[in-house]
């Protein structure tokens, strides 16, 4: 191989000395170096207390477990909806009606249950809860309440396609 200016490869004794410097420290520190880290847990006296002194079981009861929404559909049929008539009176399930809430009236769901309805004719939905018994015409599956038909935008047809989908919670 040719030597040319600024292609040399010799070493000096300063980058020997450097070298050998690193790679000693190197060596040392390796040395030292084990993995003899200890988990927490491990290294607590009483099996029930970890760190801070909070006992485990109250760490695993403060995290939730994640939910999920789980729909089910019911029944298609018209749905109509209920307003000032009835405004204040007594629903089946003992609660004053507000007609500007989003409730309902079915015949045979729980009370409290939660039910997305779907108008059919727009495809806008809305969650309302079942606080009261009826719906008066047999081909009818739910009565609204005026503030849900609004969601709807069903107030003016009075009676409209909806489609029915039981909200649960699982987790």
């Amino acid at each position: 191989m040719e030597t040319r200016p600024g292609n040399e490869r010799t070493a000096t004794p300063i980058g020997r000395a450097k070298t050998a410097v690193t790679l000693a420290a190197l060596v040392i520190l390796s040395a030292f170096a084990t993995n003899t880290a200890t988990p927490a847990s491990a290294r607590a006296t009483d099996s029930t207390m970890v760190a801070n002194d909070v006992p485990s079981s109250e760490i695993v009861t403060t995290v939730p477990a994640p939910k999920t929404t789980v729909l089910t559909r019911i029944k298609s049929g018209m749905a109509s909806w209920y307003g000032s008539v009835l405004q204040g009176h007594l629903t089946a399930s003992g609660r004053r009606f507000n007609m500007y809430e989003l409730t309902a009236a079915h015949r045979t769901l729980p009370f409290g249950s939660r039910v997305k309805v779907t108008n059919l004719r727009n495809h806008r939905s809305v969650v309302v809860t079942i606080t009261d018994r009826g719906v008066l015409y047999p081909e009818r599956v739910i009565d609204l309440s005026w503030g849900a038909a609004k969601e709807l935008n069903m107030l003016k047809m009075g009676v409209d396609p909806v489609k029915l989908e039981l909200i649960t919670e699982r987790g």
